[in-house]
């Protein structure tokens, strides 16, 4: 969670606030000058002065100085940065790596939540994971032994089946192995780049100690799911969220995954503070509506055309009356929220906004350009990245080398400096084998067929735990042996328990 320090509002650029000042001192003078007292009162006797003075007729009238100095100190706020919140670089992913645990013994039969405890923990699994779409999410499914359904994937279409075909029968032993489970869940996460977040998904967590299991998750966070009806099967401690019959308990889940791992990427990548000054901008709207009374409209319409003549004519996208209110920067974003890159791309004036929308709309030729227009070492890494985007393999080599000179500890630009390296090998690598098959001679005979007199029936093929808990290996056997969704897991789970390594006993 994020802490204290994290969450504090502060000002970004605090010294706008001295502007405060002179707007003070000119509001002061302006008033003064307004007074009856202060324009007579060196004209005439001061004891004479407050019998001629004629006061009108007090009514609801709002000096306009008042309206024009609250504009100016909300604007002058919105300018010196309020912020009370983080935001991640626009190039670190920005969904959480998830492990769902689910438990499948026999308990979660029992019928206290209709229509099973088990068929409601999976129609949540399915909610979240359509929530969490493109999210990179695993299961674990356990009892009296853990078991791995499906590594880390973002592809929920590939996990629904399996999910749907989990029941206590493919279980292998009957139990609460809460550790094992946890264990394998954050085995399938060491390999993600930041922490993640195991999601226990049970009626029961039998004698398993909060402490002992958040202790056991390492570096990735611990929530529960509670399908039943009694809370006390919970231990005290544990982050737990008990099941609904809406959609509250999965809209809470994702904002405690979501936000448990915006922490974890700010640790690990860095963070900066989030401007949040343009929620200012309503109210300085509204005050502007005020100017629009008997006197003041010609004159509103009168600066109203002049500014629209003067404002320089900017991208394509940008409209005439959001060019009025809005920088082009600003323009860009809107577009950009919305998912806009290509007009984003033309709106923005910052060349490195321009290069992150180019980036995001696949037009790497051109992100490349703008980065290389961006002198911090954010530009070079986005560069580099760009660079890699096109096959330009040496030269995102040689701009990560320049990232990794300057800043030794950029653990995203090792990451990604690693990748562009096995790449590059891969492509040499086929371009040599390309060579020597274009330069090797035909074979001799193309329909020759030759058989081994000394094989007998065949190659006998063992089958390997390993082969069936790899990335991938679900669907490849999927492909080649008819077999149901659940016939496939039992035969699976079976071969794991049966290896020892695998085998993980009951606290």
């Amino acid at each position: 969670m994020h802490d204290a320090a994290t969450m504090s509002f502060h000002l970004l650029r605090p010294l706008w606030l001295l502007a405060l000042i002179p707007l003070a001192v000119v509001l002061v003078v302006l008033l003064r000058r307004q007074s009856a007292s202060a324009q007579w009162g060196g004209v005439i006797a001061p004891h004479l002065l407050t019998h001629l003075i004629v006061r009108p007729q007090q009514g609801r009238h709002v000096n306009p100085l008042y309206l024009v100095a609250a504009a100016m100190t909300l604007g002058i706020v919105a300018l010196s940065g309020p912020t009370w919140r983080r935001e991640l670089p626009p190039f670190v992913e920005d969904k959480a790596p998830l492990m769902v645990a689910l438990a499948v013994g026999a308990s979660m039969g029992g019928t206290d939540i209709a229509p099973s405890r088990l068929e409601r923990a999976k129609q949540k699994v399915s909610d979240l994971l359509a929530a969490r779409a493109g999210a990179r999410t695993g299961l674990v499914a356990y009892a009296g032994t853990a078991h791995l359904v499906m590594p880390p994937t973002d592809d929920r279409s590939v996990i629904a089946p399996f999910l749907a075909a989990l029941s206590p029968g493919l279980m292998p032993t009957d139990g609460m192995n809460v550790a094992a489970a946890i264990a394998l869940s954050v085995d399938a996460l060491a390999t993600e780049p930041v922490a993640g977040t195991i999601l226990l998904v049970a009626d029961d967590l039998g004698t398993a100690d909060a402490a002992a299991m958040q202790q056991a998750a390492g570096r990735n966070s611990l929530v529960v799911l509670a399908v039943s009806a009694d809370d006390s099967a919970l231990p005290a401690g544990i982050d737990a969220i008990k099941v609904s019959i809406d959609g509250s308990d999965i809209a809470r889940l994702e904002r405690r995954i979501e936000t448990r791992f915006q922490a974890a990427q700010g640790d690990a990548f860095g963070t900066q503070w989030r401007d949040e000054g343009y929620w200012l901008l309503p109210l300085l709207a509204l005050l502007s509506l005020l100017w629009f009374r008997r006197g003041t409209t010609v004159a509103w319409i009168l600066a109203l055309c002049i500014v629209s003549h003067a404002a320089p004519s900017r991208a394509e996208g940008s409209s005439g009356f959001t060019g009025l209110w809005l920088t082009p920067d600003q323009q860009g974003r809107l577009a950009f929220d919305r998912s806009e890159y290509r007009a984003a791309q033309n709106l923005f004036a910052d060349p490195m906004w321009r290069g992150i929308a180019a980036y995001r709309s696949y037009d790497f030729i051109a992100a490349a350009e703008e980065f290389a227009r961006v002198d911090t070492l954010e530009g070079k890494f986005a560069l580099g990245n760009a660079q890699a985007q096109n096959h330009a393999y040496e030269k995102a080599l040689k701009t990560y080398d320049e990232v990794l000179k300057a800043q030794p500890g950029n653990a995203a630009a090792k990451t990604n400096r690693a990748i562009v390296q096995a790449a590059l090998e891969a492509a040499e690598a086929k371009r040599r084998k390309q060579e020597q098959d274009d330069s090797a001679p035909p074979d001799e005979k193309a329909d020759e067929t030759r058989i081994d007199p000394n094989q007998k029936g065949g190659k006998r093929i063992t089958v390997t735990p390993q082969d069936v808990t790899t990335a991938g290996a679900a669907e490849a056997w999927m492909r080649q042996v008819q077999t149901s969704p659940a016939d496939f897991l039992k035969l699976k789970f079976a071969i794991q328990d049966a290896a020892p390594a695998q085998r993980t006993a009951a606290p």
